[in-house]
């Protein structure tokens, strides 16, 4: 028998089990699938109990095929960021279906809100570069509004990773990660900000206890073990959130590095001793998992996701590497078609929740192949404008660490070169990024690592792509025309269509 952890990544699709060595290698995963329900516009809804159930579903999985061959001495959490589970006193949910990260319902009480307090301050303490309807703090304003009766019985408000925890060890705390993404938590001072909190009239006891991200919050206990399978007294660590995960998993655990994340929504992130804040373009920062270093990020929600609903659309739904393949061999600028990949909503920098994605210029004469390219090439537009923001600082040349499912797509990984003009790599771990992480931070609570250098000593280039200067001029007219078809969604999604229906009332 040899050590691991037993990392679980807690992501918007499902759960992924890892079992992570003392050498930093996934030595064996499991995954169990979980449903996002819309009930209604900005409403993104999971139940806890499938968390739970996939959590429980993907240990027994993974510790069935190891076979006893491994000792779980630890376990962490990466979870998606900015859920909202009102707790009772029990720890029971008291939402069947709670707002995930891509929820907007807060939206009402954050407009409220600025309607008197300065928006642009809130965000340089923070660093909250989402649009503000996503953040904790005003889903629970709007649960206090819309729902007086549950906000009377809640005692906490937790988060996806930090309800496991309390499911795993009885434990309600959280890190200083996820309460970065709170929309109540001072980035500079690394702490909460009761002035906040207060003005929206919210229980200073609704937020758990912030402790770093490596401790030891309590053990297995008897009867998480007995639905898990897990021995009873492993120590469970705090965990983090995904984004600060990803990063560590990533390798960055030092100032400077940078990674694209490639999943149901697409990032460039870099780490660094000093939150990277703009007011225009709106960066998002989160704590990092590991002291005295920032996570700063900018995205583009419709990314794997976006390119999955094509690839169901096409009727290639389950052969999306297949529909990439098709889509390398178009040439660029997908013969005149432009993708607008917003498809999900955008970042404050791309237009906001409201606005939507667009194909333009299509033809009679454009196949599922230019569809794929077109998207691939509006991901590749909309990262390379937010590596421009984050990556200034960084020498020409240094290379980027690609993580995620969308990782695996040669096509996506050149064209982000290309229109990076960096070079892209993707390591042979790199569908793990947020459960290395979540390890890492297991293996360092309880000693087993004096300290990150494992992941660097382990990680291997499974592909490196060089960026094709000779392909700049190229893209010139594909990137002017994906430039006025952004124009155009913005355009569209500030229409007001109350106030237009009222101009063009017929008599």
């Amino acid at each position: 028998m040899t050590d691991v952890a037993l990392a679980f990544d807690l992501g918007t699709g499902g759960c992924k089990a890892a079992l992570v060595d003392l050498h930093a290698q996934v030595v064996r995963t499991a995954f169990t699938a979980y449903p996002t329900s819309y009930p209604a516009p900005g409403r993104h809804e999971q139940r806890p109990a499938d968390w739970w159930a996939a959590v429980v579903a993907s240990t027994r999985e993974l510790l069935a095929d190891d076979a006893g061959r491994h000792r779980v001495v630890a376990v962490g959490l990466s979870g998606h960021s900015l859920a909202m589970v009102p707790v009772d006193a029990a720890g029971e949910p008291l939402l069947a279906a709670v707002p995930i990260w891509s929820d907007t319902r807060g939206e009402q009480a954050a407009a409220d809100h600025f309607a008197t307090a300065d928006e642009t301050h809130w965000y340089t303490r923070t660093g909250n570069g989402f649009p503000r309807g996503m953040y904790t703090v005003f889903k629970a304003a709007w649960l206090r509004t819309a729902q007086p009766e549950i906000a009377a019985r809640t005692t906490r408000v937790l988060g996806s990773k930090d309800w496991i925890n309390a499911r795993l060890t009885g434990a309600q705390v959280t890190d200083a990660s996820y309460a970065s993404g709170s929309g109540a938590y001072d980035l500079h001072h690394r702490r909460m900000l009761p002035e906040v909190l207060t003005a929206l009239d919210l229980p200073a006891g609704w937020w758990p206890e912030v402790v770093p991200a490596t401790t030891v919050i309590g053990r297995v206990t008897p009867e998480a073990a007995a639905r898990t399978g897990l021995p009873a007294g492993v120590p469970v660590v705090a965990g983090g959130v995904d984004n600060s995960c990803m990063a560590l998993g990533a390798g960055l655990d030092r100032a400077g590095g940078a990674y694209l994340s490639l999943g149901s929504s697409n990032w460039v992130t870099v780490a660094g001793t000093e939150p990277v804040l703009d007011p225009v373009t709106r960066p998002f920062v989160f704590d990092h998992v590991l002291p005295d270093l920032y996570v700063s990020a900018l995205s583009t929600f419709g990314g794997g996701s976006s390119l999955s609903w094509l690839a169901t659309l096409l009727g290639r739904d389950g052969d999306l590497d297949g529909l990439l393949d098709a889509a390398a061999g178009a040439p660029v600028g997908a013969n005149g078609l432009t993708c607008v990949p917003t498809l999900a909503g955008g970042t404050v920098a791309e237009g906001g929740p409201a606005v939507r994605g667009a194909f333009l210029g299509l033809d009679l004469g454009h196949t599922p192949a230019d569809l794929a390219r077109a998207l691939v090439e509006g991901i590749g537009f909309s990262l390379a404008d937010a590596a421009a923001a984050l990556l200034a600082p960084a020498p020409t040349g240094t290379p980027i660490s690609a993580t995620g499912g969308g990782a695996r797509a040669g096509l996506l990984l050149q064209v982000l070169a290309d229109l990076i003009g960096r070079p892209v790599h993707r390591p042979d771990d790199a569908q793990h990024g947020a459960a290395l992480g979540a390890a890492t931070l297991a293996l360092l609570g309880v000693g087993a690592w004096p300290d990150s250098a494992p992941l660097h000593t382990a990680r291997r280039s499974a592909l490196r792509v060089l960026p094709r200067a000779e392909l700049a001029e190229a893209y010139a007219l594909p990137r002017a025309r994906f430039d006025a078809a952004r124009a155009a969604t913005r355009a569209h999604a500030a229409i007001d269509p109350t106030s237009y229906h009222n101009q063009h009332r017929t008599p």
